[in-house]
């Protein structure tokens, strides 16, 4: 058993190992892994070759080398090649020009490899120069390849802990780099000098691509010196003390001396080993690793008692930033709170950073990975597990690009039983190592520290948000009290008036005399009398019925073919002799150029006359009315027209400028209240703009006003607008509505403002 044939043998076993591993990962169907087991396999049957060669089992003889060996050695070092890129997770198109080149290398081998020996005992040939150019750039090819790529990938910003796997892959090149650079030295020797390094490298290279989580490599030298450093200390005073002991017993002949001064000097060594032990590992630590000495439960306790009193969600935060910098000594972090919970997923705000800014918040669905890891007991997740794990493949894309904005290295929730409240979250350090497990315990107990604040700030929040809706909510129950009053007087005193007029003549009817029944002329008085009154109180009862249809999603359109320039001649027709009257100033401008649209033609005219009678009655005698119209675009690029009443009015406080929409909402006294459709301030139940709200929106339009404020001296006028699609936009009936007949059709609007108003 000679030392190659052990070595040889040893390769064997451990390749074999390995190849078992790695075959056990291939159901994941990961590239690195299948380009691993084909890897671990050349090696594998590489080393098997030779053994039985060595051993007289195969047949060849006069060579030191099998030609099988050589050839699946040299396909074992090119598909190295193939792992680091696919390990690096290199483009597809890279990958596949690298393994047509090696194939034309391993033809190339197969071609002269039958006609010369370069290694052995057999004379080399003239074409052996042919062969070992071959064989050279076959180990030198996949070797630069593999530290091109690594030199790109180290100069990204990379996580720690991927960076550690970058270095131990760096010691895997060179040590197959080494290897290769010892077969070609002296390739008879190879079996003792360069397979233990190829060996190795193997070993290491299955480690990194079976194993996610490495061991961190600057902890682990750390560690090496640390314990040699340490060890010397100690190994040099127990030297000395040996040394005075043999100086001592030469020095006398007394062995009661010799007695004494060991007995001394032992308890002189049991005395200050232990403190020079202890010494010298907090030194070595400090100077190796940088830590600081620190008594993690007064941490615990001072970071509790800080953020315990604190009930404001903002500061709490600050607070819990500033004592992470304070005690981890990080240089990037976030306090981040989650303000959903539940069924219905996490959203993570950012409240308080440093080292980041122009943070989101982060949204994540109730079965991300990302969520389920810590609600299943975790306490803490890298974000390199979130780049490579294959666990973590099945989050959303907009969930990963999240994570990976905020470029931190570890991520601690702070949970409340399986719910995430919120999240404490640290960059890397500024050393380039990963964290250390006792910071990362330390950073768990900070995280349970917060949970109980942050919950406690938590529910003072929404207590605070329920207790202004509250007031909001009473504040508005108020207004709706007086809106519901001052409607029940204005509608009482617009039914009472036609009706006292239809009861007075009809009461005139039924006393009049023969004498008086005979007349027609007077006839016809009383009965037109009786008619006007009808009619506005129908009038007044049609607005009731129509806003009550459109708040409960009732509203019918009957859409056809409509000219805007018709439906302004209709709506404004009945206000002429108003307009003379009162000496306002009417005019239009634009309707001609307008196309022809698809609406409810007598639903446009109840809008018009609606806003033209508003702009009339707050419009002072001898002022100016007029209506423009112009085609426009919605938001969503919808094709539109725009409808435009403006007058020189008294114009309306922006306070109201959304409320004066709102069902039975006056802005005057609703005691000064005036039936008079267009006397200057006279007002109407207060539902005339609240129906243009109705129909505008059922069409898929939108209303509203702009005006510089209330004025009566002078005079800063309003301007309403009124948009609509060209064709009406058909949307689903709200669930819980009623469900109208066959042939209505129900709309509704969306959220659309044109583009330029």
């Amino acid at each position: 058993m000679t030392p190659e044939i052990l070595i040889n043998f040893i390769a064997v076993i451990v390749f074999g190992l390995l190849l078992v591993i790695s075959a056990f990962r291939l159901r994941f169907k990961e590239a690195a892994v299948l380009h691993l087991t084909l890897f671990i396999a050349l090696g594998f049957f590489s080393n098997l070759s030779q053994l039985t060669y060595t051993l007289g089992i195969t047949p060849l003889t006069g060579t030191s080398f099998n030609p099988l060996t050589e050839l699946l050695l040299l396909a074992m070092i090119l598909v190295f090649g193939a792992l680091t890129l696919s390990f690096l997770k290199k483009h597809r198109g890279i990958l596949i020009g690298y393994w047509g080149v090696s194939v034309i290398i391993l033809a190339l081998w197969t071609i002269f490899t039958p006609q010369v020996r370069i290694w052995g005992d057999i004379p080399i040939s003239p074409d052996a120069n042919s062969v070992l150019i071959v064989a050279e750039f076959d180990w030198v090819m996949p070797i630069v390849v593999a530290l091109i790529a690594l030199s790109i990938e180290f100069r990204h910003q990379q996580s720690a802990k991927h960076l550690n796997r970058l270095r131990y892959w760096l010691i895997a090149t060179t040590l197959l780099a080494m290897s290769g650079l010892a077969f070609f030295i002296n390739p008879t020797n190879f079996y003792w000098s360069g397979l233990p390094l190829a060996l190795v490298g193997s070993v290491i290279a299955s480690y990194i691509i079976l194993s996610y989580h490495t061991a961190d490599l600057n902890l682990f030298i750390g560690r090496v010196i640390h314990y040699v450093s340490v060890t010397g200390v100690l190994a040099v005073i127990f030297y000395l003390s040996l040394v005075i002991t043999v100086i001592v017993s030469r020095s006398t002949f007394n062995p009661g001396n010799v007695f004494f001064w060991s007995v001394a000097l032992a308890i002189v060594l049991a005395i200050v080993i232990p403190l020079l032990w202890r010494n010298a590992n907090r030194f070595s630590n400090r100077i190796i690793f940088g830590n600081k000495n620190r008594d993690e439960r007064q941490v615990i306790k001072h970071y509790s008692q800080s953020v315990s009193g604190t009930l404001d969600m903002d500061r709490l935060a600050n607070i819990i930033i500033n004592l992470m910098i304070e005690t981890l000594g990080i240089e990037q972090g976030v306090v981040l709170v989650n303000d959903r919970t539940g069924a219905s997923g996490v959203s993570l705000r950012p409240l308080a950073s440093i080292g980041v800014t122009n943070l989101k918040t982060g949204r994540f669905n109730a079965n991300s990975p990302f969520v389920s890891h810590f609600r299943n007991n975790h306490k803490y997740l890298h974000q390199y597990d979130v780049d490579v794990l294959p666990e973590y493949s099945s989050m959303r894309d907009e969930e990963r690009t999240w994570l990976s904005s905020m470029g931190m290295e570890l991520h601690v929730p702070i949970m409340r039983s399986r719910d995430i409240i919120g999240m404490l979250c640290f960059g890397p350090q500024a050393s380039g190592t990963a964290y250390y497990e006792e910071d990362i315990e330390l950073m768990i107990d900070l995280a349970d520290q917060s949970s109980l604040a942050i919950d406690s700030a938590q529910l003072f929040e929404q207590l605070a948000s329920v207790n202004r809706q509250v007031g909001l909510l009473s504040e508005r129950l108020e207004g709706l009290d007086q809106d519901k009053a001052d409607f029940l007087s204005i509608a009482s005193h617009e039914l009472r008036t036609p009706l006292t007029q239809i009861l007075g003549y009809s009461q005139m009817l039924l006393d009049l005399t023969e004498e008086e029944l005979s007349d027609p002329n007077f006839i016809k008085t009383m009965t037109e009398g009786i008619a006007k009154g009808s009619e506005r109180m129908k009038d007044v009862i049609d607005v009731m019925f129509d806003v009550t249809e459109a708040h409960i999603g009732e509203m019918s359109l009957f859409s056809g073919p409509v000219d805007l320039a018709e439906v302004i001649d209709q709506a404004s027709r009945p206000f002429l002799s108003a307009l003379d009257e009162r000496r306002i100033a009417f005019g239009t401008n634009g309707f001609d150029d307008l196309p022809t649209i698809e609406a409810d033609g007598t639903r446009l005219v109840q809008a018009l006359e609606n806003l033209i009678s508003n702009a009339i009655k707050y419009t002072p005698d001898g002022g100016v009315v007029r209506v423009e119209g112009r085609p426009t675009v919605m938001g969503d690029s919808t094709p539109a027209v725009e409808l435009l009443i403006i007058d020189n009015g008294i114009g309306i406080d922006p306070r109201y400028h959304d409320r004066i929409f709102e069902k039975v909402f006056r802005i005057d006294d609703a005691d000064h209240h005036s039936t008079g459709k267009t006397k200057f301030k006279g007002g109407g139940p207060g539902l005339g703009l609240a129906l243009v709200k109705a129909i505008a929106e059922t069409h898929g339009g939108q209303v509203w006003v702009e005006s510089p404020g209330y004025d009566e001296v002078n005079r800063p006028g309003s301007k309403f607008f009124f948009v609509i699609p060209m064709k009406p936009i058909k949307i689903e009936q709200k669930e819980g509505q009623k469900q109208s007949q066959i042939e209505t059709i129900h709309w509704r609007s969306k959220d659309l403002k044109p583009t330029n108003n």
